[in-house]
């Protein structure tokens, strides 16, 4: 019987091609098995973040639309093109669009539009506003 020798080099750069593509499969896996224990990982801190008490609950969301139904003397709202820099620091009402909103970290910038008027806002954690307001603002 003669063997002939091209059918034994392809015989072994397919045994070699079927090594390596086993090679391949078990490094996919190994990466396909890592991200899921990121994924979980990720998945278990949102789990504590988001049970977390959120203090500021009530202080924002989506309202319900404003019909002039009813009124808040208590309000008193002040234009974006009225704002001044002398109001000492007393906080204001502002009527306006959320033009653009950005947050890094525990802040969120928001820019204000009314008109062709904007100003800018910061919205930052401390005793009053929770992380869950700024995630919402962002």
């Amino acid at each position: 019987m003669v063997v002939d020798p091209t059918e034994k080099g392809a015989e072994t750069s397919a045994e070699a091609q079927s090594k390596k593509a086993a090679k391949k499969q078990a490094k996919d896996a190994a990466k396909a098995a890592k991200k899921a224990e990121h994924r979980a990982a990720a998945g278990k801190q949102e789990d504590v973040q988001e049970e977390s008490e959120d203090y500021s609950a009530g202080k924002y969301g989506q309202p319900v639309m404003i019909q002039s139904a009813e009124k808040f003397p208590d309000r008193s709202f002040v234009d974006v093109s009225q704002l001044i820099r002398s109001v000492d620091m007393e906080p204001v009402w502002v009527r306006g669009r959320v033009h653009t909103s950005r947050s890094k970290g525990k802040q969120c910038f928001l820019i204000l539009r009314l008109h062709r008027d904007t100003v800018q806002c910061v919205i930052a954690v401390n005793d009053v506003v929770s992380k869950q307001m700024v995630k919402f603002s962002g």
